[in-house]
């Protein structure tokens, strides 16, 4: 490894702490909105996307930018060094991995969900690109010298942003959305509606319908 960053990967991190949480945004939700308009055919909101997305890796881009901010002009070393940061990404894209085939077998989405293009971007791009970018910033953030009262502010922050996030996952678990639609790539669209209940978040999507649809008729 020849520099204190990853090739490539580690760039927005290297520019100061907005393009940095600029970065991390536009690969999620950036990306997994583009993915849903595009190539989904949906916007995606509140009512059929995962709360963690949509409010908790905004989190994570703050945490990244506050690690960077920390860092400042110095590099990162030690546990948040550049084979850290390829542990860490790795470890979450074998995450993403073991998730998707758990999702699989415990019913949580059918087999077309999880084909979906905003799922596959999700396990496959944002797992290991944002946990590369947050263990590097953030690890580096909070070993960076510093006892001003900003500076415990800021290290502060970095641990409430990523528990929030955590905190979030675990409302998302509970209460489960759509998250991905059944996806037909033959034809580059969701497939045709009604969908069928063969998943947790499918059943959960349609309970969800029928709610609003009884709550329009009273």
């Amino acid at each position: 490894m020849s520099g204190p960053y990853l090739p490539w990967l580690g760039v927005p991190l290297e520019h100061g702490p907005w393009v940095a949480a600029l970065a991390a945004l536009v690969v999620t939700p950036g990306g997994l909105w583009v993915l849903a308009l595009v190539l989904e055919r949906r916007l995606m909101g509140f009512r059929t996307g995962f709360v963690a997305v949509l409010l908790g890796d905004p989190l994570l881009a703050a945490a990244v930018a506050l690690g960077v901010w920390r860092m400042g002009a110095a590099s990162p070393s030690g546990p948040a060094g550049p084979w850290w940061g390829l542990a860490s990404g790795g470890g979450w894209l074998i995450f993403g991995l073991v998730q998707w085939h758990g999702e699989l077998r415990s019913g949580f989405f059918t087999r077309q969900q999880a084909v979906a293009p905003t799922k596959i971007w999700h396990q496959l791009v944002v797992y290991p690109l944002l946990g590369y970018w947050l263990w590097t910033a953030g690890v580096g953030g909070l070993l960076a010298p510093g006892a001003r009262p900003l500076d415990v502010a800021g290290s502060v922050l970095i641990v409430v942003c990523v528990g929030g996030w955590a905190l979030i996952n675990r409302y998302d678990r509970l209460r489960p959305k759509l998250g991905h639609p059944p996806y037909d790539w033959r034809r580059l669209r969701p497939f045709p509606r009604p969908w069928p209940t063969s998943s947790l978040t499918l059943r959960s999507y349609l309970t969800d319908i029928d709610t609003e649809e009884h709550a329009g008729r009273c």
